[in-house]
């Protein structure tokens, strides 16, 4: 059953693209647009990353847990569309393991085409569940896009590893202030959550696949 929602919500997000895609470049991004680092320490959603990447020279530090783990993560933008990231979670205070991550960005976004990167996560397969490589696509939707009172991020992705080799899609949504919502299908399981912003700090609370609490601290610092 879960699956089937999960395609279903990638339908959706694929269909919703040749129907709002407008020039983003000409309306303004709201204030949420921080690039995030998720709870794995890859620029995204809550376990889902996106097709953004930090910019260059800049960068996040971020501490993350829930019932299953606490850890911490530090992402920055290598170069221009290069991001690469370390993730340290220690699971249930037994084990420790540090995650390399890293994102490209294959293709920028347009006011007609997605943003589309490919990356992996725990590129060491310290989690020994084999690298969790990944392909995603994101696209910005203005409130002009939307026709209501919030502007909106769609994301969908097909990743090996913690992926499971599924389809793997999210959605944001930002309102006239600093407060988004976040939704999201990995591995079957839908996350959700919202997030804060002030100046430099972003604060997100979670609720794993309906069962697992979560939060995360994140500051986004630059580096020049």
């Amino acid at each position: 059953m879960r699956k089937a929602i999960a395609g279903l919500f990638a339908l959706t997000l694929v269909t919703a693209v040749p129907a709002f895609a407008q020039d983003v470049e000409t309306v303004a991004r709201p204030n949420t647009e921080a690039r995030t680092p998720n709870f794995l320490g890859s620029t995204g959603l809550l376990f889902a990353p996106s097709a953004y990447t930090q910019a260059r020279e800049s960068g996040a530090l971020a501490i993350a847990g829930n019932s299953d783990f606490i850890g911490g993560s530090a992402v920055a933008g290598i170069i221009d569309r290069l991001e690469v990231g370390v993730g340290v979670v220690d699971f249930d205070n037994a084990s420790t393991e540090v995650l390399i991550n890293a994102k490209y960005n294959l293709l920028k976004e347009t006011d007609s085409l997605p943003a589309f990167s490919v990356g992996v996560v725990d590129a060491a397969d310290q989690l020994d569940i084999d690298p969790s490589w990944f392909v995603v696509a994101s696209k910005f939707f203005t409130r002009a896009d939307t026709e209501q009172d919030f502007a909106l991020k769609g994301h969908i992705g097909f990743g090996g590893g913690i992926y499971d080799e599924e389809i793997f899609a999210g959605a944001e949504l930002f309102w006239k202030n600093d407060l988004s919502f976040l939704a999201e299908l990995v591995n079957s399981d839908i996350n959700i959550g919202g997030r804060y912003h002030y100046k430099g700090w972003t604060a997100t609370v979670a609720l794993f696949d309906f069962d697992s609490l979560g939060g995360q601290i994140a500051y986004h610092v630059a580096l020049r």
